[in-house]
């Protein structure tokens, strides 16, 4: 068996820094075969200056994507990949030393499944404000935390226990049949999101699944994702994700589909401005009395709405 380790990458060359190191600490399974592909999306920085510190220290193979767009980079990931299997993660994580271990004991355990998953544990930069804290328990996905427990347990669409893209595995045959979609995934064209999600939920319809909770990363969140700025930024991105793949496939991952006639103006449903202005003024109003645990929740809700609108209304048809 022979693992591809893959990471896509784009002017982060410091942040990367760190990551690679931490995977020069990895404990390697005896006999294993291994490499790592760092995917350069076009970076213009000193990415690969840092990628040549660790040629002998790690089996590293950098490759060169300049279409931008993480789908893009994933994807020709996929390509040059060697391995049976794809190990997944992402350019501002620390990896644990026992992640690749771990790995790869669950595809020799599961040879007839097909996606495997692991923990993403957020690390701040500094402490979180106090509505983090209130909202954590929902909050969570916005800095990709996942963990499902200490047990193996079945990847699951039914059960939502699904992974997510700073820490998952596929294996090399399936995955060349699923590939990424150009059209979600952070861009310079858009932020959309959720291109691994809608592989994972191909890749496991009739196929098999698993949780590898001693697979564990940590993500590093810096001070500047503290605020509610990002937040806001993030629950947009839903929004404009949900619309376009409501637009060009109806009913989604992300939920029922946005009908196509009904009222419009400037391209934007009638019915989905008053549900925007709903949201809006059950925040406002809860925000002047409450705590975050009233407010915060509608104001996501708006967020995400006013992403999907913004969509409707640049692709006007």
């Amino acid at each position: 068996m022979q693992i591809s380790v893959v990471l896509c990458t784009r002017n982060r060359a410091e942040q990367l820094r760190c990551t690679l190191e931490s995977a020069t600490r990895m404990r390697i399974p005896d006999g294993l075969a291994w490499e790592l592909v760092l995917v350069d999306n076009g970076s213009t920085d000193h990415t690969s200056d840092v990628v040549a510190d660790f040629e002998g220290r790690l089996p590293i193979r950098r490759v060169v994507e300049l279409t931008p767009g993480l789908s893009n980079a994933r994807n020709c990931g996929v390509a040059a990949a060697r391995g049976d299997y794809i190990c997944w993660t992402d350019d501002d994580v620390v990896i644990d030393a026992n992640w690749l271990v771990a790995y790869a004991e669950a595809f020799a355990r599961h040879p007839e499944a097909t996606v495997f998953g692991g923990v993403i544990e957020p690390v701040f930069e500094r402490e979180p404000p106090q509505w983090w804290f209130s909202n954590r328990s929902w909050l969570g996905n916005i800095y990709a935390a996942r963990d499902f427990g200490a047990e193996e347990i079945e990847l699951t669409a039914a059960s939502q226990r699904l992974p997510f893209g700073a820490n998952f595995a596929v294996r090399q045959q399936e995955q060349l049949e699923a590939l990424y979609d150009p059209e979600l995934g952070v861009g310079p064209m858009h932020k959309r999101l959720g291109e691994e999600t809608a592989v994972v939920l191909v890749l496991l319809e009739g196929r098999k699944g698993y949780w590898v909770p001693g697979a564990r990363v940590k993500h590093l969140i810096p001070e500047k994702r503290l605020g509610l700025g990002y937040v806001a930024d993030y629950y947009r991105a839903l929004g404009e994700s949900w619309a376009h793949l409501s637009q060009r496939d109806g009913a989604n991952m992300l939920g029922a589909s946005i009908p196509a006639g009904g009222r419009r103006i400037k391209g934007m449903p009638v019915w989905l401005m008053r549900k925007a202005a709903v949201a809006w003024a059950k925040s406002a109003g809860a925000r002047l009395h409450l705590a975050s645990e009233a407010w915060l929740k509608p104001w996501t809700d708006f967020q995400y709405l006013v992403g999907a609108l913004n969509y409707c209304r640049n692709n006007a048809r």
